[in-house]
């Protein structure tokens, strides 16, 4: 008994030891190029009442030029800041152009749009006023003139911005929306693992991480977010069947940047399909599979681009709920 004791313990100590080796050298080849998240406290506090005008207008319909869209309605912060069933019916309808990105952890990305257009948070929220497939507001002071015959939001943006003589302006719209949208952080598992907590990911999660690590992911999903940080060809290996939408050559008219996007960030992916700027992908380990063949003239199994999914798992944190927290009224 004694013999069979000490043979199961050393087997345990064994694999024990041979687990923390193996999450410590994943942690070893990540730290180079990813940056944990979590929460700015300090941020929060500082812009507690500038975020809770941004919160208002978030939720607010009357931002656009119908009076039926609101920031949310795309941006589903409780469905981590996308909305991938609005975006399939606005689709079938020809209403929208691109699949919706996610709101969450935008403030860390060096690139915003799909198409990687904008590099600054303000320009990118004051673009969506204008586009046709967003709030779709032809003149900017309509929508101040209206905000201003609210009695509501007055008291609002006077507390945000005590020093403005003119409070309620399209500028002040537009930072209050940007400050509430940079308080959204979903701090995950990696973040406590990249932070030297071996337990964080499961086994199977460190598994995929290395997988994700073979494949060469990381080359372009870097940073804070894995990925959002560069553009790159759509079809590097093997052309991208759809070629109805050129990406950032929409932006620089030049023939060299046709099917160039912004590599998607991954944190929340398991929870923001579907996938790529088309949508053309529901299931995520499918997408990883695409990925491999059409980026890398990979053929990966499904066995990996499973693993590889139960790696991206571990990028999904919890939706802040009190901070997302829709107000009780709408102002009037």
């Amino acid at each position: 008994m004694l013999l069979i004791f000490t043979s199961v313990l050393s087997f345990h100590m064994f694999g024990q030891s041979d687990s923390n080796k193996e999450a410590q050298r994943l942690r070893e080849i990540l730290m180079p190029y990813f940056i944990p998240v979590e929460h700015d406290t300090a941020f929060l506090k500082n812009n507690e009442k500038k975020i809770n005008l941004g919160r208002h207008l978030f939720y607010d319909q009357r931002l656009s030029s119908s009076g039926t869209i609101s920031c949310n309605s795309c941006h589903d912060l409780q469905n981590y800041g996308t909305n991938g069933t609005f975006y399939l019916e606005s689709k079938d309808k020809e209403t929208v152009f691109r699949d919706i990105p996610t709101l969450y952890n935008v403030s860390t990305l060096s690139m915003l749009n799909t198409d990687g257009r904008y590099d600054v948070i303000y320009d990118k929220i004051s673009s969506s006023f204008s586009s046709i497939y967003e709030m779709n507001v032809k003149d900017k002071n309509e929508v101040v003139e209206r905000l201003k015959s609210m009695d509501g939001y007055k008291s609002l943006f006077q507390s945000a911005f005590p020093n403005d003589n003119e409070v309620i302006s399209f500028d002040n719209i537009v930072n209050a929306l940007q400050t509430f949208i940079e308080g959204l952080r979903t701090p995950a598992p990696i973040d406590k693992f990249l932070n030297g907590k071996d337990k964080a990911l499961t086994k199977a999660q460190i598994e995929g991480g290395h997988v994700f690590n073979s494949k060469s992911c990381y080359s372009c999903h870097t940073g804070s977010n894995f990925g959002g940080q560069m553009i790159q060809k759509l079809g590097i290996a093997e052309d991208w069947p759809n070629q109805k939408d050129l990406g950032y050559y929409r932006v620089k008219k030049l023939s060299a940047y046709k099917m160039f996007f912004r590599v998607a960030p991954l944190r929340n992916v398991d929870r923001t399909s579907p996938y790529f700027h088309d949508g053309s992908s529901s299931i995520l380990w499918m997408a990883v599979q695409l990925m491999g063949r059409h980026e890398r003239g990979l053929r990966i199994s499904k066995e990996d681009a499973i693993k590889i999914e139960e790696f991206l798992k571990s990028l999904t944190g919890e939706i802040p709920l009190d901070y997302i927290k829709k107000p009780k009224e709408l102002l009037n």
